[in-house]
């Protein structure tokens, strides 16, 4: 995996961030910064893995879970900044399921983006291998309002999963996801925190 030249690796990320984010709706929050999570750039991957991997060194995780579709790059790369003895496990997102999976754990969920576009259609997401017991770090690319991680995380701990965390590459403080996830008892972690979007069209972080 390519690291990050010489560079502290959050300040390499907030950089990179300001280079690519881009308003595309200021009345409902609606960002993206394609880098980050459609035209994704290893040493943003390899940036931000190496920070998760930090903030949740001691809570002994044994699975990683990403949440479809680009969160489970992100994971590979958290697994891999890691370096201990744990699994990564594949997930989807309204896919039939290999009959491989087992013990598969479906939720319907609502994303921003997809009410963002005006439709109230829900996406299921199927994580696979879901065991009583385990100790999992949820990874995620964007946490807006916090929907789709509160609904897995409650989902999982009803099944006895210990949610040991989640963590995202960014997140928009101003739509309180983090906070309302950090309410439910679970670590969290985000790479780059928007704390407000502009007048001028740009963002400033936190």
């Amino acid at each position: 995996m390519t690291n990050v030249p010489h560079q502290d690796t959050n300040q390499f990320l907030k950089q990179r961030f300001m280079q690519e984010v881009r308003v595309l709706d200021e009345k409902t929050g609606y960002l993206t910064a394609p880098a980050f999570n459609l035209r994704i750039d290893p040493q943003i991957l390899s940036a931000a893995a190496q920070e998760i991997a930090g903030h949740f060194a001691d809570e002994k995780i044994s699975v990683i879970h990403g949440i479809p579709h680009s969160g489970v790059y992100l994971a590979t790369a958290v697994s891999l900044a890691l370096h201990k003895e744990l699994r990564l496990h594949t997930s989807r997102k309204d896919q039939v399921v290999p009959a491989s999976w087992k013990e598969v754990f479906r939720k319907e969920v609502r994303s921003f983006t997809t009410n963002n576009q005006g439709s109230d259609i829900f996406s299921g997401i199927n994580l696979s291998f879901v065991s009583k017991g385990d100790r999992v770090l949820l990874v995620d690319d964007v946490c807006a309002y916090g929907e789709t991680g509160a609904a897995l995380i409650n989902g999982l701990l009803e099944k006895g999963v210990v949610v040991a965390g989640f963590a995202v590459l960014f997140d928009k403080v101003f739509q309180g996801g983090l906070e309302r996830i950090s309410e439910l008892g679970v670590k969290t972690f985000s790479c780059v925190r928007v704390k407000k979007i502009l007048k001028t069209g740009g963002v400033s972080l936190v």
